[in-house]
């Protein structure tokens, strides 16, 4: 079975990702922070990476799910990013939740000027 992944479904998953991130906070080095979830904070509700914030928009967890739109939003990503890798991007010092939330608004509103 092949998924065809719209524009609309990635602008969804990015808008979405942001959210997570302006809600949550930035995590780097991992998916979530492992600190807060082992308090027993849902993974759900803790701080993100990039890549957490958008495996939590796809499927409700930062863990990876094998995801085709995941892997799709983050192909995107890396042609707005000035690194190797989103993760890398992500993990830069002084990065912060508001280059995370610019970042993934960016590419959305982007998407979203393509479909006009």
């Amino acid at each position: 079975m092949t998924t065809t992944i719209t524009r609309t479904d990635l602008i969804q998953v990015l808008e979405k990702a942001a959210a997570i991130i302006g809600r949550n906070g930035l995590c780097k080095r991992y998916l979530y922070d492992t600190r807060q979830a082992a308090t027993g904070m849902p993974l759900a509700d803790c701080r993100v990476d990039v890549i957490g914030a958008l495996n939590t928009a796809a499927h409700g967890t930062p863990r990876y799910g094998g995801s085709p739109i995941v892997a799709a939003a983050e192909e995107l990503l890396r042609q707005h990013v000035d690194a190797a890798s989103v993760v890398a991007w992500n993990d830069r010092p002084g990065r912060d939740k508001d280059d995370a939330v610019v970042l993934l608004a960016t590419a959305a509103a982007q998407l979203r000027a393509e479909e006009s």
